[in-house]
């Protein structure tokens, strides 16, 4: 009789404790979902970068060399590469919060000549090249104007604030008026900084299914550094727009 009352306890226990369970509140956090597209996502540009400018230092290097009755003049940045790899997390059915690590690269020429007081004065040419690894962090937002789903275009717009990490070289060579070069260390200056900035963007992309999705975004970005020479901090500016096409994988 003990035998067969234990097994019916056990029996109770086996299937009344799960049942019970069932019907109470996970103790644990559901995972939501807004739509047949996940919440998460990779994103992957590919582009180009027009705008930034070299102005208040270049100029101040042509004023530099007026001084010593000589002049430098220069080429503009030319539209450069961009590129950029990103993580997106949405959070609600429309938005979505997107961090991302952003890196371009300038280059620009200049030549001139000068006559540099030493001992005595010697005629010099300068070549100067001007490059900068422009890399940045970003956090922002970004809003859907309408729900992603496969096989739908889906128009966005956004923006937040970035952190930049110019690393910029100015490398100058300098010959005497028989070609060889004069060794002028300190024209050739490498300076690296990091500085606040600010960007909005408006894309369209298209989902392929639920797991790719392709599209096209412009970007405007907005941050400055100061490169120091000759005693004096000058101006590099970095705004400008960002043209890039943008491929992106959910998970």
């Amino acid at each position: 009789m003990n035998r067969h009352r234990s097994l019916l306890t056990a029996l109770l226990f086996f299937v009344l404790v799960p049942a019970l369970a069932s019907a109470q509140p996970s103790l644990y956090r559901q995972t939501k979902a807004f739509g047949p597209v996940p919440l998460n996502a990779i994103s992957f540009h590919v582009g180009f970068l027009d705008g930034p400018d070299h102005y208040y230092l270049t100029r101040h290097l042509n004023e530099w060399a007026n001084q010593r009755q000589g002049g430098e003049s220069w080429d503009n940045w030319a539209t450069s590469f961009h590129s950029r790899v990103g993580y997106r997390r949405q959070i609600s059915p429309k938005h979505v919060v997107a961090t991302s690590f952003n890196y371009s690269f300038l280059s620009a020429d200049g030549r001139g000549d000068y006559i540099a007081s030493v001992d005595s004065l010697i005629p010099l040419t300068t070549e100067r090249t001007l490059n900068v690894h422009l890399l940045s962090l970003d956090l922002g937002f970004q809003y859907f104007m309408n729900l992603p789903a496969p096989r739908q275009i889906a128009p966005y717009m956004g923006g937040g604030f970035s952190v930049f990490f110019p690393l910029e070289r100015l490398k100058t060579t300098s010959r005497l008026e028989t070609g060889e070069i004069f060794p002028n260390p300190g024209e050739t200056i490498s300076e690296n900084s990091y500085e606040a900035g600010i960007y909005g963007e408006f894309g369209i992309i298209y989902f392929l299914s639920n797991r790719y999705a392709a599209g096209l975004e412009g970007r405007y970005q907005m941050s400055q550094s100061r490169f120091f020479i000759h005693d004096g901090n000058f101006v590099v500016d970095y705004a400008g727009v960002c043209l890039s096409m943008t491929m992106l994988y959910f998970f």
